[in-house]
Formats: structure tokens, sequence, C-alpha cells
């Protein structure tokens, strides 16, 4: 089985593709071939919700966002190089702290043994 049917809710956007719309076809069954076809002339915010969270399948449209953004994507290789040219004593004094009823030995290659 897909993993569309196995979902109780389905919210769907704008999809254009038609091998996608006909994967939606064949795994949603409450949303009829009309609403279908309204997928691809769908704008920015418009869904389809169906399932076993609504009666019957609707259009609705959903607003923007009230709250800023607070995410933001790190930049992992400079982290890391950051990481191992620190001399990690942060990260000592941290597994210390986490462990610092057993006593917590530091091997040569940075490797952690507990007592």
């Amino acid at each position: 089985a897909d993993v569309l049917s196995q979902c109780m809710t389905q919210c769907i956007m704008r999809i254009t593709n038609p091998i996608d719309q006909n994967r939606i076809a064949e795994s949603v069954e409450s949303v009829g071939r009309d609403l279908l076809k309204e997928l691809p002339s769908l704008s920015k915010g418009q869904v389809i919700i169906s399932g076993a969270s609504v009666n019957t399948p609707v259009m609705l449209r959903v607003r923007t966002r009230l709250t800023e953004h607070g995410g933001q994507d790190i930049d992992a290789p400079n982290e890391w190089l950051q990481w191992f040219e620190s001399g990690n004593e942060g990260v000592a004094a941290r597994d210390g702290a986490l462990f610092a009823e057993r006593e917590v030995q530091r091997e040569e290659d940075g490797d952690l043994l507990w007592a």
C-alpha cells in the first residue's frame, strides 16, 4: 500500500504534474473528480482537505502566518570545523557535568570512558 492511502486526512495543495494528480485520485477516495480537476489551478494558500477530520471534502484558504519565522539553517561544515579546532573545552565541561556522579576519563582520541 502506498503512504497516501494510509493517511486519515489529506491536505492537498496545487499539483500540476498529471502523474501526481492521478496518484492523488487513486488514494484519496472521498474527493470527487470535479474537485481533483481544480488541483492545477489552486492559488497560493488554497488547500483541499479530505478525510476523517471533515464530513465532506472542503476547499479553503490558509492564512499567512502571524508570527515571524524563527528557524534558520546552520553551516554544518563550519560548525564541525570550529568544534574540532576549539580544543573542545566546552564539550569536556558539559560531558563532565552530565556524569558528575561517575568518574569520567577522556582518551587521547577524545572518546569518554565512564567508571
